[in-house]
């Protein structure tokens, strides 16, 4: 493990809480905040060295699989491409690339945002750390690098465009990976980045029970202020912040309000062909949901808790849409995606 200061500010963090893996064997971690930037982290954090074993195979994708289990997985992939052409068009309207730009997506998964940007008529390219990487080149024929950005080694003003979608709060080093995405980033081209909101409603209102709390995965969690500022420092203009989402996507409030109902958790136990356990901060106000979701993941992977876990994930995620459609209104979304331009 290793102790690390705020990179805003070169300052230690001051204890905000604990919070527990929610992969077994659940370890706890404190996550500190900058008292002068807002700034959040882990600390003391897994190293580069020890961080891979935090991470499940499933945690960005899951192979499909064949039978009633592989018809399930392909409803979850519509849904998923459905929410990809959203942010894609989003992408389009508040920046001017036209078809034909090269477009590089960092941490691109099994390549799915690679195939929107493809149908949208860009020319898309992607890194990616995981085996993903390999499917995503070998099986679906997509220009997919495997290794960190870093490694990719990528020509110098090669993209109209780099992209971050919840990749800047899991890297070590946010300041190099901004650093290279400005030297692969031709003149004046965009930047496009997704992070949680630590000053969302939603992290507000749940607190350490927030669903995009994943610590140790989650090694920072920024402000709308500190990300700005880390922007600027690396050499990037912000020219807009966009808050609406898909209106059958409220990001993280389904996953907080029932925490057994997270995909990643039923993909692993599904992957493992195994009970799944989940662990949960004790409160009263929600003992009862503990209760019953403790029961359905007791279940084998592919069976009946694990569908019941998707339907009620699929409930919560119509019930609190409405919601959190009025928390982007308010400019206040829990992953909101910030564009900003490439400074002389």
């Amino acid at each position: 493990m290793e102790q690390v200061t705020c990179i805003l500010c070169g300052k230690p963090g001051e204890p905000a809480f604990a919070k527990a893996d929610k992969f077994p064997p659940h370890e706890r971690f404190r996550v500190v905040r900058c008292a002068s930037c807002g700034l959040a982290w882990v600390s003391p954090r897994p190293s580069p060295a020890e961080i891979g074993r935090y991470y499940p195979d499933t945690y960005s994708w899951k192979p499909e699989t064949p039978g009633p289990e592989g018809l399930v997985h392909r409803l979850e992939r519509a849904y998923r491409f459905h929410l990809l052409r959203f942010e894609t068009r989003s992408m389009l309207r508040r920046t001017d690339l036209a078809p034909g730009d090269k477009v590089l997506d960092v941490g691109c998964g099994s390549g799915d945002r690679l195939l929107v940007m493809k149908e949208a008529g860009l020319e898309p390219a992607g890194v990616e750390i995981t085996p993903a990487a390999d499917y995503a080149r070998e099986r679906l024929g997509l220009d997919v690098r495997r290794g960190t950005l870093e490694e990719a080694a990528f020509d110098a003003g090669a993209f109209r465009a780099v992209t971050l979608h919840n990749v800047l709060e899991h890297v070590h080093d946010p300041r190099s990976v901004l650093a290279e995405a400005r030297r692969v980033l031709a003149p004046d081209g965009w930047l496009v980045v997704q992070v949680p909101n630590a000053r969302s409603l939603q992290a507000r209102l749940f607190g350490r029970r927030w669903a995009a709390l994943d610590a140790p995965r989650d090694l920072y969690y920024y402000t709308p202020a500190a990300l700005g500022r880390l922007l600027e420092s690396a050499g990037f203009a912000v020219r807009s912040v966009a808050h609406r989402t898909s209106f059958p996507h409220p990001p993280t409030a389904a996953i907080s309000l029932l925490p057994w109902t997270d995909p990643q958790r039923f993909w692993a136990a599904e992957q493992q062909g195994g009970p799944s356990t989940i662990p949960f901060d004790r409160l009263r106000a929600v003992s009862i949901v503990e209760r019953l979701g403790t029961a359905l993941s007791g279940s084998k992977g592919g069976g009946a808790g694990s569908l019941a876990r998707r339907l009620a994930w699929a409930a919560a995620t119509l019930a609190v849409a409405p919601a959190v459609w009025l928390e982007s209104l308010l400019g206040s979304s829990a992953i909101p995606t910030t564009f900003a331009r490439k400074r002389p």
